[in-house]
Order: C-alpha cells, then structure tokens, then sequence
C-alpha cells in the first residue's frame, strides 16, 4: 500500500520534494489555470493508487467522465489501469441543493455514487484515493464565500474522518487570480501555471506540504504520454 504516511504520485522528482508523495489521509489542493495539467496529474496520481492495488475514485464536476476516460485512458501512465479506477460524474441543478446545506451535499454525493456512499454520508467500501475534479464548479453554484466556506470544510473533514487521501482541483480564472477558501483547509496546495522561465513553459510551485522541506521556486514540467514529468 505504499509507504506510510504518503500516497505517491508516481513522479520521482515531484515526490521526493513532497516527501515521498501526499500526506496520506488528508487532503491536497491542486490549483492551475486551463491547460496546465491539472487532471493529468490527478489522474497520475490515482494510477499509481491503482497499481498499488488501491481503492481510487475520479469524480468530475465539468467534463461527463466517459470522454475523460477516453480522451486519457489512451495514454501509457493510465491505459493499464483505466478500467480499475472508478469513475464518477457529479452535476445538479441548484434547485434540488437550494437552500445549500451540508447534509444536501452529502446527500448529492450519494446521488452521484450510490454504490460508495449512502444517503447519510456514511462510505459503503474503504477509499484509499479520491479525486474531484473541480471544486471550482460547488464554489460558483454556491456563490457565498462565507457558505461555501462553511460546506467545504465540513466535506474535508467528512473525508478525513473516513481515512481517505483526497486531491482536490480547483480551476483558476486567469483574469482573476485571488486565492480560493479552500486552502486554508489543506495540508498541501500544489500551483500549476504558464510562466516565463526565458521563454514560457509549463511550472508548478509547491505552495504548502506540512511537515515536508519542500522547494518555494517554480519546478518546470513537462506534459508526456507517461504524464508529468519534471
């Protein structure tokens, strides 16, 4: 299962700065702009999950997850593992969630993959690796800071108190580069971004990693039929 504490990637380098991988069952925040490779790094990460024989879980909140797997099963870090990943599309007209509470998230959650979790919230099969992807997509529908504020840190704890390791993705708007509420409740944020390094190239930054001595400078990456590599 791993070594303990971390649920690696997958990439050596990019492991090694995190201190074998992300801390395991808790939560990470993976944040970018469009075309940075957000979903391909969560995707690596749950493909190494499932070569270590891991329950791995992709829920997409944008794209219905049967083009996902197409589009990226093709490709070599995911093709052997695509069919043990499983893969779940979440959507909703904000009238079945309005007034927005807690428990009507879970219970949405339910919704979306009954088989995993029932209608109290409560998990139906041990998770060892889950992705959403994005949250970008709760926090419009919400709307209010201060609510989804309160939501998304009842949702991380819920998946904390199950033992899940949990990588959430939130889309950057790039003419609007304010941070998100959902840092503050993580224990690491990974940042990918087009930067100028002497020519524009794609560069991640490890924002936060507790516990971990980690690089503070961009880490150039480059996007690959094995995924990211550094």
């Amino acid at each position: 299962m791993g070594e303990i504490g971390v649920a690696p990637i997958g990439e050596r380098i990019l492991d090694e700065y995190l201190g074998g991988g992300l801390p395991r069952g808790g939560t990470t925040l993976l944040v970018g702009t469009t075309g940075t490779g957000k979903s391909i790094l969560s995707l690596q990460w749950l493909a190494e999950g499932a070569r270590r024989g891991e329950t791995c879980v992709y829920v997409s909140t944008t794209v219905p997850v049967e083009r996902i797997k197409s589009y990226y099963g093709r490709m070599a870090f995911l093709r052997d593992v695509a069919d043990d990943i499983r893969w779940y599309h979440m959507s909703a007209d904000p009238k079945e969630l309005i007034p927005f509470t807690f428990e009507k998230q879970i219970k949405f959650f339910s919704h979306s993959m009954p088989d995993i979790v029932a209608e109290d919230g409560e998990f139906l099969m041990k998770v060892d690796r889950f992705v959403l992807d994005s949250i970008t997509t709760i926090e419009k529908l919400i709307s209010d800071p201060a609510l989804y504020r309160f939501i998304i840190y009842r949702i991380i704890k819920h998946l904390y108190g199950n033992g899940i390791t949990t990588l959430l993705v939130e889309e950057k708007d790039m003419a609007d580069m304010s941070w998100g509420e959902t840092r503050n409740f993580v224990e690491a944020v990974l940042y990918m971004e087009r930067v100028d390094l002497g020519g524009y190239t794609r560069a991640m930054k490890i924002l936060k990693r507790y516990g971990v001595d980690h690089p503070i400078d961009w880490i150039p990456y480059t996007i690959t039929e094995n995924g990211i590599k550094l």
